[in-house]
């Protein structure tokens, strides 16, 4: 079912300050439409209507690409969890953010809240099976994406 970002689906609409802001929500993400006097309202919500369809069907690769970033933050313990097969994610988008001087979105990602911790059987670097159990770290780190166009990302942190 395709999004709409019309003013009549809004959650919520901040104008006291600026960057002002438009929230929509799909599913459990947030979708932030900001905007100035130079890019108003209503281009904004147009120019993103434009591309959020497509930023939500890319959202695993956002995700992939995030996973890259994390695992060159935090080598050990990427070492370590993907030595078993996790059946969920780590990671989840809790917003696609727009902004007042771009038309393609930023994914706002961090550690997946609703992941159960995860153990199974793997070998040791010597050949001894043990049990390697997987939570996330308890650092609420962000990490920023944004959609450079299909398929392509870049790290805004």
């Amino acid at each position: 079912m395709p999004i709409s970002l019309q003013p009549q689906n809004m959650l919520g609409h901040w104008t006291d300050s600026t960057p002002r802001t438009c929230e929509f929500q799909h599913g459990s993400t947030l979708i932030l439409v900001e905007y100035v006097d130079a890019y108003p309202m209503e281009r904004k919500l147009a120019a993103a209507q434009q591309t959020i369809n497509d930023a939500f069907a890319e959202v695993p690769c956002a995700l992939t690409f995030a996973s890259a970033v994390s695992a060159a933050r935090h080598p050990a313990f990427w070492k370590h969890a993907n030595r078993i097969a996790l059946r969920q994610s780590l990671l989840n988008v809790f917003s696609i953010r727009y902004v007042p001087d771009s038309d393609q979105p930023i994914y706002d990602i961090s550690w997946n809240p609703g992941f159960q911790p995860e153990s199974s059987l793997a070998y040791s670097e010597n050949w001894v099976e043990e049990m390697v159990e997987v939570h996330t770290p308890d650092d609420h780190e962000f990490i920023h994406v944004k959609r450079i166009c299909k398929n392509q990302y870049q790290l805004l942190d």
